[in-house]
């Protein structure tokens, strides 16, 4: 029989809409808000950069970090690191810092608190240059008792300075250390003003400090003696060798082959930055780092191999090729935007459709099976009439009453218009039966 009495199922299918349809169209957007807001949202359309205390070199690789996520349909701001050196790293490690991504190098690593901060890729190579106003047959020995600016106690730079000192048997007492400028410019300007007579810098090979002072006059730039001694000891330091007249051919800066010691550069970002982003961050940095400079070849960087930090996952699938195919096909944005319509909205849109054809067929197959229903107590009625014609015509007149029965509850029914050619069919059935039951009962 019906899963519903008729008058209830009538009841539910005139308040379709405000029961079922509109209902069933709201919760729909539910799913929909969830999905672009928790489980595949859009990636972020500005993001922040922490620039560090080196403004002049910082600031030229934001710029150009800038422009081609502009061009992508992406701003980037950025916000100073004041202070030591590991200020980006720390603000990259605070949660509740807006910065985003960052430029650190290795011995970093360890400066940082425990937090979800994880490397893209290495995007090139920040030579240590140790510059001195005094130059002599010893090398770094000249140091002894001169005022040196490496940094506060502590940091990768004077951690460095220190390890230099070592290879040739100087200890942190035999220098006279002194508080470093905050940026590289200043601390340059510092050197050329006499204010000190030897400054360490960890600085990239381009950079506009480095280049000033291996040009100026009285400013001689020292080689690391041992440095594969250093670097064998520390993983996260390599060498490399800055050729004779490298920086300047006429001039012959530098006037021999010089071993420096140098430290991986790398693209951090954190852990709940979106994997679209970092992708566009990784595409950014091939543009940007690959073109060929001062110590770098064709491709040398980016390269995923030998991070000092985590090597984020996104980067990793990156590097074996992998990538979602819609933005293989689309611009950054509409490749974004794509993938939500298509594996986020179209799922629950289809669905919801799916639901709401299949609420008037319900109501379809519920009439269905109550005229069905109806029509199978007649069929068992009339089965009955003719056998008590011919063996009890008694039972006619209870078989008379059952069909009154019937008819009274067909009549009842307040079925939907598009069933009322059924519900008239069933009616005039009703009527034959009617007559043939009188028929036989006046015999």
């Amino acid at each position: 029989g019906p899963a519903a009495p008729p008058g209830t199922l009538m009841l539910l299918y005139r308040r379709r809409w405000g029961l079922f349809y509109l209902p069933l169209i709201g919760l729909a957007a539910l799913p929909i808000v969830l999905i672009a807001t928790r489980w595949a949202p859009l990636p972020p359309r500005t993001l922040v950069l922490a620039t560090g205390a080196d403004a002049g070199e910082a600031a030229a690789l934001a710029e150009r970090y800038r422009t081609e996520l502009a061009r992508r349909g992406v701003q980037l701001l950025t916000v100073p690191g004041a202070g030591a050196a590991p200020a980006p790293l720390l603000r990259l490690a605070n949660p509740a810092d807006p910065t985003q991504l960052a430029f650190a190098h290795g011995l970093l690593a360890d400066l940082g608190p425990e937090a979800p901060v994880q490397a893209l890729a290495v995007v090139g190579l920040r030579p240590v240059w140790v510059f001195t106003r005094r130059h002599g047959p010893e090398g770094l020995r000249e140091l002894r008792g001169q005022r040196l600016a490496a940094g506060p106690p502590g940091s990768p730079s004077r951690l460095l300075a220190q390890a230099l000192l070592a290879q040739v048997e100087l200890s942190p007492d035999d220098v006279d250390w002194v508080e470093r400028p905050a940026t590289d410019d200043a601390a340059a300007r510092a050197l050329l003003a006499a204010e000190i007579d030897a400054l360490v810098l960890i600085a990239a090979a381009d950079a506009p400090p480095v280049r000033q002072l291996a040009r100026s006059s009285g400013i001689h730039l020292l080689g690391a003696q041992r440095a594969s001694a250093i670097a064998a000891r520390e993983p996260r330091l390599e060498t490399l060798v800055l050729p004779q007249g490298a920086i300047e051919l006429r001039g012959n800066v530098p006037p021999q082959d010089l071993t420096l010691l140098a430290l991986r550069q790398h693209l951090l970002v954190r852990e709940s930055l979106h994997p679209a982003a970092q992708r566009l961050l990784l595409d950014v940095a091939w543009t940007v780092h690959a073109q060929p400079g001062f110590l770098q070849r064709q491709a040398d960087f980016p390269q995923t191999d030998g991070t000092d930090f985590d090597l984020s996952p996104v980067a990793r699938r990156h590097a074996l090729g992998e990538r979602p195919w819609l933005e293989r096909l689309l611009p950054y944005r509409w490749a974004q935007l794509a993938a939500l319509l298509l594996y986020g909205v179209l799922p629950v849109v289809l669905g919801t459709l799916a639901l709401l054809l299949w609420i008037p067929r319900f109501f379809s197959l519920r009439v269905n099976a109550l005229l069905a229903h109806h029509y199978g107590e007649l069929k068992f009625l009339e089965a009955e009439m003719a056998q008590a014609a011919a063996d009890r015509p008694a039972a006619l007149r209870q078989l008379l009453l059952r069909l009154d029965a019937i008819e009274l509850q067909v009549v009842a029914l307040d079925v939907p218009e598009r069933f009322a050619d059924r519900w008239y069919t069933l009616r005039e059935h009703l009527a034959a039966v009617r007559e043939r039951l009188l028929s036989v009962r006046g015999r």
